[in-house]
C-alpha cells in the first residue's frame, strides 16, 4: 500500500507498511498510478500484477498494487 500527495504540482508515492521501496512522483495521478504498477511488475517478473487508486481527500490518495 502506497499513501499519495500531492503539493507543490507533483503527485508523490511513499510506499508503507512492506520491506520493499516503492516511491514516484510525477505531475498527474494517471501517471504516478502507471509508474507504481510498473514498478511492481519489475519486481513481480511474469505475475499477475492488480492496482486500486483511491481518492480519499482531493490531495490524497491511496493505491495498492499487489
Amino acid at each position: 500500500m502506497a499513501v499519495v500527495r500531492f503539493a507543490s504540482g507533483t503527485w508523490t508515492a511513499k510506499q508503507i507498511g512492506d520491506q520493499s521501496d516503492l516511491e514516484g512522483n510525477t505531475s498527474s495521478t494517471w501517471e504516478l498510478q502507471r509508474k507504481l504498477t510498473n514498478l511492481a511488475l519489475t519486481a513481480a517478473g511474469s505475475s499477475v500484477v492488480s492496482s486500486s487508486f483511491s481518492f480519499v481527500t482531493p490531495t490524497s490518495v491511496v493505491a495498492q498494487v499487489s
